[in-house]
């Protein structure tokens, strides 16, 4: 089972962490693995690509992936930044309704 994080602070997400494998089938062939994988990369990606902003990001083979916004002051590109969030979280919780025994989806509040 893939668990995923999103922590938010004032209700902006700040942070998102993924951790293990979905095991809906075998790899190469995981379904749920890729559409995770994508929909987790994808605002990282754009933040990259498009809005030229470059979060602290971890990733590896082994099912984890971490981006954390914490400390960056990107302003000037807000409403972008959580256009892209927010879209990943819906999808999220799309993939966690119809998946529900290889994704657990957790959402917290930062203090």
């Amino acid at each position: 089972m893939t668990k995923i994080e999103v922590f938010k602070k004032n209700g902006r997400i700040v942070r998102y962490k993924a951790t293990g494998h979905a095991e809906y089938a075998d790899l190469g062939e995981d379904i749920v693995c890729a559409a995770l994988s994508t929909t987790l990369q994808f605002p990282l990606a754009g933040m990259q690509e498009v809005l030229e902003i470059t979060p602290k990001f971890e990733i590896d083979s082994d099912g984890y992936l971490e981006v954390d916004l914490r400390g960056m002051d990107f302003s000037f590109k807000e409403r972008e930044v959580n256009t892209l969030l927010e879209s990943m979280l819906v999808m999220l919780k799309e993939l966690s309704k119809g998946y529900p025994k290889n994704l657990k989806l957790v959402e917290k509040e930062e203090k």
